[in-house]
């Protein structure tokens, strides 16, 4: 059977690119630490989406778990990690403000019980 091209090259590629960002995400807390703590972290949560958005800053957590006590980084830094934290959370935020907006008229219709409370 001939060899499809470049299938063997990439598949030895790939052994080599998974060790090394294994080591990144798992360390020596296991193989699937960082899976095993994204699944902890998501069933927190019931709403898909935040379990989706948990999941993102689960998996940029644990990797901070294994880099910030590891000798070498791997791969991308461990202040791109945080940063990707802070970008996952504000998405967050916006995303859960926007699903949650209330209907213009309630907001106005709030506003204007506030403003005839007697102060």
């Amino acid at each position: 059977m001939p060899e499809i091209p470049g299938f063997v090259s990439t598949i030895e590629y790939l052994k080599t690119l998974h060790k090394s960002k294994n080591d990144d995400y798992s360390g020596d807390k296991g193989a699937f630490f960082n899976f095993e703590f994204c699944d902890i972290v998501a069933s927190l949560f019931q709403n898909t989406r935040d379990k989706v958005y948990a999941t993102f800053l689960a998996v940029k957590l644990a990797r901070l778990a294994v880099t910030l006590s590891a000798k070498k980084v791997n791969h991308e830094s461990i202040e791109d990690t945080f940063n990707d934290l802070i970008n996952y959370s504000v998405i967050w935020k916006c995303d859960y403000i926007e699903r949650n907006k209330k209907p213009i008229h309630l907001l106005v219709e709030e506003a204007t019980i506030r403003e005839s409370k007697p102060k």
